[in-house]
């Protein structure tokens, strides 16, 4: 009978297909060649790769399956939804080996605009508003889509080559934040985080826009405004920044989150984005005001992760094997 062997008691028993020879080189491994670490930390490591049958470079994230395995299935299924805005970091593909998870991803390289502020130093005016103006974009869509991303901080906003932002890094997002639906749990960056995320209390897509605040002043300052206690002090500013851009971010550093912009009212509409054309921006037609020199990346002392070196399996594998396989259109080619 086709598809079927004799077992050793005589019964048939159904042949395993060998998935790895069906699998298209972007869903193994062994295709890609790695060649430095971007980043690295509790969720992993980020790696500089390339595919064999193609050129272009990508970041590739290997996580371990092990402790890791809801936040690596919700990170797919974002980056996936994520593919309909361009200021938020795509997913070309997802697979796994036996010991870790592999994301691949767009690579950003400008680096992230923690790097960028600290070669260059302190933002004008012009490119602080064209990035804010480009993260709200990002944020409006993940929360029209349910998602609070619960760690916006200048690492985790990336710049492409020609200058634009991509929102990355979803390991502590939350999905289905829809309605009036909250969540408890202190997660994401303490310098970023939101009085009600300090205070452990309930909150929304409300703490996002408290940490966009605290991105914005660091471009503009280099610091953050508070000096001691983000619960009971009041934000403090330099005397050099203008009046629209402090009241901007008075607006964002509301203590009640209920009354603070983005959650409230049409952030677009403040007078910092006068200068913005909405429309133009989100096709990615306004020329951004920077454009950032690709990184130099050391490679003398790197290492592939244990995860990638010990193991190079399948998704057929049976040994700690999860859902995940997933490949971009726009990846097949």
């Amino acid at each position: 009978m086709e598809g079927y062997t004799k077992s050793e008691e005589g019964g048939n028993i159904q042949k395993r297909p060998c998935l790895e020879e069906k699998r298209p080189l972007q869903l193994m491994v062994t295709s890609y060649s790695t060649h430095a670490v971007l980043g690295h930390g509790g969720f992993g490591t980020v790696m500089l790769a390339t595919c064999s049958n193609k050129s272009q470079p990508v970041a590739m994230k290997v996580i371990h399956k092990a402790e890791n395995r809801r936040s690596i299935a919700k990170e797919v299924r974002i980056l996936k939804m994520a593919s309909g805005c361009p200021f938020l970091c795509h997913a070309h593909a997802a697979f796994q080996t036996k010991l870790a998870a592999c994301i691949v991803m767009e690579y950003a390289s400008g680096n992230s605009l923690e790097k960028f502020i600290k070669r260059t130093g302190k933002l004008k005016m012009d490119a602080i508003t064209f990035y804010t103006a480009e993260i709200i974009c990002g944020l409006q869509f993940l929360h029209a889509n349910g998602i609070v991303h619960r760690d916006i901080k200048l690492d985790n906003i990336l710049l492409t080559g020609e200058g634009h932002i991509k929102i990355a890094d979803f390991g502590v997002a939350v999905e289905g934040m829809f309605g009036q639906r909250k969540v408890k749990g202190k997660a994401g960056t303490v310098q970023y985080m939101a009085p009600e995320v300090l205070q452990r209390r309930e909150y929304d897509a409300g703490a996002d826009w408290w940490s966009l605040g605290i991105v914005i002043c660091k471009m503009a300052t280099g610091m953050t405004p508070f000096t001691s206690s983000v619960i009971h002090d009041e934000p403090l500013f330099p005397k050099c920044l203008g009046a629209e851009i402090k009241d901007l971010l008075h607006k964002l550093l509301e203590k009640d989150p209920e009354k603070r912009l983005g959650f409230i009212g049409n952030i677009r509409a403040h007078p910092v984005f006068n200068s913005i054309n909405w429309e133009q921006l989100e096709r990615q037609e306004v020329p951004p005001p920077l454009y950032p020199a690709e990184l130099t990346l050391d490679k003398k002392y790197f290492k592939q992760p244990r995860m990638l070196m010990e193991e190079a399996g399948s998704d057929s594998s049976n040994e700690k094997s999860m859902e995940l396989s997933y490949l971009n259109d726009s990846w097949k080619s």
